[in-house]
């Protein structure tokens, strides 16, 4: 009976071991799982900050760009309002010059001279 006991004893162990052996596998399995896993969603975290800071420098360089725009259009719409100040003046200049010259023409000697000028000025 002995015998059959050491025997029987023998077997439950080598299951055992098996048993033993299969779930460190599966536990092995397992944990290769999880780190493999838990690589990916790392590696898509570093993805997703790396995404965020290459749109986090375009932002900035597209506000830096809108700033240098807004600035340009401001100098432009200056520079618009000095030459309308500026024909403005002109305008003014050349009423005064037209009345200056009408005035000149009522003078009989300078009217003929006057004429005389504008004609040579604009050849038909």
């Amino acid at each position: 009976m002995e015998r059959q006991q050491v025997e029987y004893v023998e077997r439950e162990n080598a299951f055992l071991r098996e048993q033993l052996q299969m779930m460190t596998d599966q536990m092995e399995t397992l944990k290769q799982e999880v780190l493999e896993e838990g690589a990916k969603q790392i590696r898509g975290k570093e993805n997703t900050v790396q995404k965020m800071k290459e749109l986090e420098k375009e932002l900035r360089q597209a506000q830096a760009n809108a700033e240098k725009w807004r600035k340009a259009a401001a100098s432009e719409q200056n520079k618009v309002k000095t030459m309308t100040e500026e024909v403005g003046r002109m305008t003014e200049e050349v009423g005064r010059m037209k009345h200056v010259l009408d005035r000149a023409k009522a003078i009989p000697l300078a009217g003929k001279l006057i004429t005389k000028i504008e004609r040579e000025g604009n050849p038909s």
